[in-house]
């Protein structure tokens, strides 16, 4: 068989679509209530030819630029010590995240989902990714690994606006805000209520197991032990029968979830005998360390509460009511409004902070010429403590109690301060004179509007639990604070500038 040559397919072999397409006419664009009214034309797909640097596109006076121009000033060393294994795979780059991160807080985005999504979506988070799209897993898991290294995280903020002049130590005003745990206060207990629940859970639990044992013993009376009871011959399989068969199984689905139920509500009892261990074991501690006699046989306080969803936390009063939270302090320096100390804790009150804050400010920078604070923070062991220290005293404008809401304010004392005054009497004609007035004024546009910054960020809530998650997120959360100071300061001691642009916030 001889094979010939193949000829060119002729028009009639493969049929050719010649119809055209009609032109389709532009769009008219829509008129307002005036016949003569015309719009800004709109075409969201009009193809678009974007710069080729996602940075020219966001332009140099971005925060992104400033993180990622700033980045090479941060010590990173705690959180690239971490990376110890060369099995697996490369994870992603520890600056990248920390910067995504640091990014993602100042945006208010808290959530590792929101960030994930953010990175597909956002030409700034795809900026800083460098289309990098970790996922919320990746995203959490750093955040929570690298707790501890956002203390230093933070610490190098100070350092940085120390060195670019902006932060001048000179007075500091002390604060705490009650911010929401991760955790519902409809799932904490007090210790009065512990034994009175779990006496009902055992009862509940003990119940529900006799009437699933009820149920097996029925079952085994009828089919027989080892049986399961739908075992019937083919001549009974019938519509007759079908019913009976199904409440055989109903009544097995029964017993099995009274059985789940039961579980369930142990495993709920545990936590409570959990709490109520931890209460008691807590209430003898403070009783060993105020130096009680009866120590062993201490009992928690019956108003004394714990939360099964995250123990450490406390339920605390705030604006919107008793709510489960944590207590942020923060010092503040007058006028530059840094974060150069930062805690929490899970103590409501705050008399007891004020000395902790003070030493840490100490260890952070430097000696401050003095501290202001509200009545909360007011004992004469605190104002003994900051005026008698060893070394330069620190002035103390602490408010004895709060002011009355409408009372007019009293005059500045006359004459000389009398030498039997108690610390009270003497913190309250400190603060009546006109220099004292002033001062302790710089408390409100200070410390304050430094808390509200924080929280208008959209940081109201933790996204992590325990006190060493809340921690560790308040550190980065103040490092967030300092930055965004600085970037709005106009600092820039980032890195040499290039010497075709120089970057627009410098």
């Amino acid at each position: 068989m001889t094979t010939s040559a193949r000829e060119p397919a002729t028009s009639e072999q493969v049929p050719l679509i010649t119809e055209e397409c009609p032109a389709k006419a532009p769009a008219v664009p829509p008129r307002g209530a005036s016949p003569t009214k015309v719009f800004r034309e709109w075409s969201p797909e009009q193809s678009a030819l974007l710069p080729a640097s996602k940075r020219d596109h966001l332009g140099d006076d971005h925060l992104t630029v400033f993180l990622l121009d700033l980045l090479p000033t941060l010590n990173l060393d705690p959180i690239l010590a971490a990376y110890q294994e060369d099995r697996g795979q490369p994870p992603y780059d520890p600056r990248m995240m920390t910067v995504l991160l640091l990014y993602a807080y100042s945006q208010g985005v808290m959530s590792s989902r929101q960030i994930e999504r953010r990175c597909r979506e956002d030409l700034a988070f795809m900026y800083l990714a460098g289309d990098a799209r970790p996922d919320h897993d990746t995203i959490c898991a750093f955040r929570r690994h690298h707790l501890d290294a956002f203390k230093r995280l933070f610490l190098e903020t100070l350092r940085i606006a120390e060195e670019a002049g902006v932060l001048k130590l000179g007075r500091i005003a002390v604060d705490g805000s009650k911010i929401r745990a991760n955790a519902s206060k409809h799932k904490a207990m007090s210790y009065a209520r512990m034994p009175e629940r779990q006496a009902a859970l055992r009862a509940e639990i003990e119940r529900l197991l006799t009437e699933a044992d009820a149920l097996d013993r029925a079952e085994d009376e009828q089919y027989g032990r080892g049986r399961r009871g739908d075992e019937l011959p083919a001549a009974l399989r019938d519509p007759a029968t079908r019913r009976q068969r199904l409440r055989e199984a109903q009544a097995r689905v029964e017993a099995a979830r009274k059985r789940e139920l039961a579980a369930t509500k142990q495993a709920h009892l545990e936590q409570i005998e959990h709490a109520q261990h931890a209460l008691e074991t807590e209430a003898r501690e403070h009783a060993r360390a105020a130096g009680e006699a009866n120590a062993e046989t201490t009992r928690p306080d019956p108003k004394a509460q714990r939360n099964f969803t995250d123990p450490e936390s406390r339920i605390m009063k705030t604006a919107d009511g008793f709510q489960q939270c944590y207590n942020a302090q923060v010092a503040v320096t007058v006028g530059t409004q840094f974060v150069v100390a930062e805690d929490v804790v899970t103590a409501a009150n705050d008399k007891q902070q004020l000395q902790p804050m003070v030493e840490q400010v100490l260890a952070n920078v430097d000696v401050p010429d003095g501290v202001i604070a509200d009545s909360g923070y007011f004992s004469a062991a605190n104002v003994q403590a900051l005026e008698h220290r060893d070394g330069r005293p620190i002035e103390a404008h602490i408010a004895v109690e709060r002011d009355r809401h409408g009372a007019p304010p009293t005059g500045p004392p006359r004459g000389r301060i009398p030498q039997a005054l108690s610390p009270a009497d003497r913190m309250r004609r400190r603060l009546r004179t006109k220099v004292g007035r002033a001062i302790y004024a710089q408390r409100k546009v200070t410390v304050e509007p430094a808390i509200g910054q924080i929280k208008g960020r959209g940081f109201r809530r933790f996204s992590l639990r325990s006190l060493i998650g809340a921690k560790g997120e308040f550190h980065l959360v103040c490092a967030v604070h300092n930055l965004v100071k600085l970037w709005r300061t106009g600092v820039v001691l980032v890195r040499e500038p290039s010497p075709d642009r120089e970057p627009a916030y410098a």
